[in-house]
């Protein structure tokens, strides 16, 4: 599943809300048009639409199978939120030669403009791009680098491939490691 066109956002949202019932996840409520703008105006932020629109029909979160919760808007850290993304492809900071101390100003540098989604544990996080060239996507973030989830997903193809999938999807396909 690519990243969506704006054009296609209502099907995509109706086929999740059905997805969302079946699998009988339970949602947190979902948000005003009002408690989105405060949230933005707050951070100085737009939120990606289809993200948007997820909050506004589907829900502010929810608990997750296998354990693993989406965070809701209001339980993510959002320092930095405004600045921009700088990565457009992906990072592998442990092949790189650079002191402890310098490759922490950088990854602070070039790692604002997201919101944690899903924290799977062992250092490893799914996190929302808000900012930047790849705003819209969802990213994988480890302790070793980040990158773009397999085929580029914006959140709405990020989720339905986890409904439909769930344990089995393999969000590293298209990243070979040695």
């Amino acid at each position: 599943m690519p990243i969506y066109k704006s054009t296609d956002y209502e099907q995509v949202l109706s086929g999740i809300k059905a997805k969302v019932k079946a699998l009988d996840l339970q949602m947190g409520d979902v948000l005003s048009e009002e408690e989105l703008i405060r949230f933005e105006k707050q951070h100085g932020v737009c939120l990606p639409q289809a993200y948007r629109m997820f909050l506004k029909e589907v829900g502010n979160g929810c608990a997750m199978i296998d354990g693993f919760q989406l965070h809701s808007l209001a339980a993510t850290d959002a320092k930095k939120l405004n600045e921009p993304f700088m990565l457009e492809d992906e990072w592998i900071w442990e092949d790189d030669d650079i002191s402890q101390a310098d490759l922490v100003k950088i990854i602070d540098a070039k790692l604002n403009g997201q919101l944690e989604l899903i924290d799977v544990g062992d250092g490893m996080t799914y996190n929302l791009i808000v900012t930047g060239q790849c705003q819209g996507e969802v990213w994988n973030f480890t302790d070793v680098g980040v990158q773009p989830c397999c085929e580029r997903q914006d959140f709405l193809g990020w989720f339905e491939l986890w409904l439909d999938m769930q344990d089995d999807v393999d969000y590293f396909k298209d990243y070979a490691y040695e």
